[in-house]
């Protein structure tokens, strides 16, 4: 009995030690150490008896690092070290994310750049395609500050004889690293290293040395490096901030998560008896290590998300596998599901659509140059083979009319918009996008219209909030569906599966209008295919006074052939046609009216009490 006692004590015991697990705020993992020669290495970075392999050499970087425990140099410019944790960093917007931690105090920076990677393939490693960021601090669009510098450093001949580091730059420029009085080591060039060269890459920072007599000081930078301000500065000091994150070419990228931080010594410099310019990094705090990633799309009673598995309410009919909406090319329809209203449209005699459409084909297959199919048959598909749900789930798929929009101002007598059937006003969060077979096969292998994407080219869809009067925009949000801006082709993207956009910049929104932007564009207007798929479009729920509430309760009126009947006299009549364009407006002020047309519509009236639609 004791014996069984004791066992379901450890049980409970261990059972509560995994139920109360926590992230761990510090560094729980050293994957990669490669220093550049300086007065510390082979000394005290690593210490002596551990500078003869790399697999020591990176052990004693873990005994430093891990768990914030000490500090660790990175040598002159270059020098750097990865580390890892037992969780993603969270991207918090507008706050600072992590801090890290270094040497200074005051006059004594010696800054070193922070870089970011995502564990895209879950693999516990950064691997080769998957690309690191730079964050970009106060000096990074300084006029002295050099991107894409690289740096070689040698190893001197003979070896051992405390010898001066050559080194040559790609600027033309050389120099050395060195050997000061005070570095008891025989080399400076890291003993492990077997290669009798070694080649650093990056952002190189303005020089901050100064000498005032015979003084030297080194006087901090503004914000957003390593070993730069004293760990006990405030947050806009030592703290990071995930949105700073910017590719090879200076553009802003956006990642919700980190898995993996690297840091590099920024600077080429020596400040005379101080010898080089060194970081010396002693750990990363993160600052939300136990907020969750965002969900999308967000849960709750304030939020409607479009449910495209629900097709009985969206175009009056459920698809069969495998299949898309046969009323894309019909006129007098619409698509609408819950409380949202997608623009459609058609012309040419039943030969022409844009705005939206509904699929479940699981078809991404190229049809464009080489195959005898051709693509207008075959423009119903999704990249990711089906919705957010699956492969074979429904999705929307969206056409941009854009020489049909080309000077429009009124939303409503755009292509591609949404709407709201409930005379209300809500806040859009955001939804799922991805590339259409069409502009995705386009783009990376050119067709009889498209050329092939090369380095310097984006393909981007825009969306915009509109206010109750279909002109005045609330907010603008974008998302690179293909972004080739960036001169490393690692980061490169051309998305082939379902990424969040968001949307939260839009506002508080009546309409949502979506338009597209490429590089690849002639006289004609864009040769990309001007198309996407979209799932899980979310809304927040506006508690605040609306442009109307539904209340059919009040609102008597109705519909009987072209006569609308029990109009409430005062209101608001707002007709429109079947891909969402208005067709008119006007004050009530009669309880009859007759329809100027006999064309399908969709009709929304508007009191003081309330909303009502009718079709």
């Amino acid at each position: 009995m004791r014996r069984f006692t004791l066992l379901l004590t450890a049980c409970i015991m261990l059972i509560t030690h995994f139920t109360f697990a926590q992230n761990s705020e510090k560094i729980t993992r050293v994957l990669e150490y490669k220093p550049a020669p300086g007065q510390h290495i082979n000394r005290l970075f690593p210490s002596p008896a551990m500078s003869d392999t790399y697999a020591n050499a990176l052990q004693f970087a873990s005994n430093c690092l891990v768990d914030n425990k000490s500090m660790l140099g990175l040598g002159a410019y270059g020098g750097y070290v990865v580390v890892g944790f037992d969780h993603p960093i969270v991207n918090v917007p507008g706050e600072y994310d992590f801090k890290a931690l270094g040497n200074a105090f005051t006059n004594s920076s010696e800054p070193g750049i922070v870089m970011v990677c995502q564990d895209l393939n879950k693999n516990g490693q950064p691997d080769a395609d998957e690309p690191w960021y730079e964050l970009a601090g106060s000096e990074y669009n300084h006029s002295q500050t050099m991107h894409n510098y690289e740096i070689t450093y040698y190893r001197p001949e003979p070896d051992g004889q405390k010898a001066n580091i050559r080194w040559t730059d790609n600027q033309g420029g050389e120099g050395v690293v060195t050997h000061i009085s005070f570095a008891s080591q025989a080399t400076m060039y890291p003993l492990w290293v077997t290669d009798n060269s070694m080649t650093f890459k990056g952002t190189k920072l303005r020089k901050n040395a100064l000498l005032n007599g015979s003084t030297w000081t080194l006087p901090a930078f503004d914000w957003g490096y390593v070993d730069n301000h004293a760990n006990t500065s405030t947050n806009d000091k030592v703290g990071f901030k995930i949105d700073w994150a910017v590719d090879d070419s200076g553009n802003p990228v956006h990642l919700d998560y980190i898995d993996f931080v690297k840091v590099y010594t920024a600077n080429v410099q020596e400040a005379g008896w101080l010898g080089e310019t060194s970081v010396e990094f002693a750990g990363i705090v993160d600052l939300h290590a136990q907020e969750n990633m965002a969900v999308h799309p967000p849960v709750g009673e304030n939020f409607i998300t479009l449910d495209l598995q629900n097709t009985t309410t969206l175009a009056g009919n459920p698809l069969a596998a495998n299949s898309h909406w046969t009323d894309t090319y019909a006129e007098n329809v619409y698509l609408e599901s819950q409380n949202i209203i997608f623009s459609h449209r058609t012309g040419w005699g039943g030969t022409y659509w844009d705005g939206f459409t509904i699929s479940n084909r699981a078809d991404n297959t190229d049809y464009g140059t080489g195959s005898s199919e051709g693509w207008v048959p075959n423009q119903f598909g999704s990249m990711a083979k089906g919705g957010v749900s699956g492969e074979g789930s429904n999705y929307l798929v969206a056409y941009w009319g854009s020489y049909n929009d080309a000077g429009v101002v009124d939303v409503t007598e755009t292509s591609n918009f949404v709407m709201f059937n409930d005379g209300k006003t809500y806040k859009p969060t955001g939804m799922y996008v991805t590339n259409a077979p069409w502009s995705y096969y386009g783009i990376k292998n050119g067709d009889q219209f498209a050329r092939k994407f090369v380095q310097g080219d984006y393909f981007k869809l825009i969306a915009k909030g509109y206010a109750a009067d279909g002109i005045t925009v609330t907010g603008t949000s974008e998302f690179y569906l293909a972004d080739y801006r960036s001169v490393n082709p690692v980061q490169w993207k051309l998305h082939n599966s379902w990424q969040w956009m968001d949307l939260s910049a839009l506002g508080q929104v009546s309409y949502i209008q979506f338009t597209m932007e490429s590089t690849d564009s002639g006289t004609w207007g864009i040769n990309t295919a001007t198309m996407f798929c979209m799932d899980k479009l979310t809304v927040e729920k506006v508690n605040t006074t609306t442009t109307a509430v539904e209340n059919t309760k009040t609102i008597n009126a109705y519909r009987a052939g072209n006569t609308l009947y029990n109009l409430p006299v005062g209101g608001k009549l707002s007709i429109y046609r079947v891909n969402g364009s208005l067709y008119q407006q006007t004050e009530i002020r009669h309880t009859e009216m007759q329809l100027p047309t006999s064309e399908m519509l969709i009709i929304r009236i508007t009191t003081n009490e309330g909303s009502k639609v009718i079709r």
